[in-house]
């Protein structure tokens, strides 16, 4: 009797332990997962170095930000349309992209080429 007792006591502390490994680990890559994530979203990092490559991109009227964003990564000058489709909320650009034919580059930040593509860019090279 004693040693059942004993046995299933090593058995459930090894249950437990295995759990509690699994929680850790989960609650780990959860972290690492958030934080890559996070940091794709605030960093303005381009797909490409200099000189890149030039692609052709045409919004057309009715395309919503996550399409866009989808085309973006398809052409690619993002890495991912989710964090593009993030990136254009967070930097309150969803409702200022104009359609039209538009020329970036796979060197371009996804900020440059919002700016591009909301009209920015050329006001400000006009200003010049």
């Amino acid at each position: 009797m004693k040693a059942q007792k004993a046995i299933l006591s090593v058995i459930l502390f090894i249950l437990r332990s295995a759990i509690l490994i699994l929680v850790i680990t989960g609650i780990y890559r959860l972290g690492e997962l958030s934080y890559i994530c996070c940091y794709s979203v605030v960093s303005d990092v381009a797909v490409d170095e200099i000189p890149g490559k030039d692609v052709s991109v045409t919004l057309d009227g009715d395309m919503e930000a996550k399409s866009v964003a989808r085309l973006m990564e398809r052409k690619g000058l993002v890495k991912n349309a989710e964090i593009f489709h993030i990136q254009l909320k967070l930097f309150q650009y969803e409702d200022k992209l104009k359609r039209g034919s538009y020329m970036l580059n796979t060197s371009m930040t996804p900020k440059e080429m919002m700016k591009i593509m909301s009209g920015e860019a050329e006001e400000t090279e006009e200003e010049e």
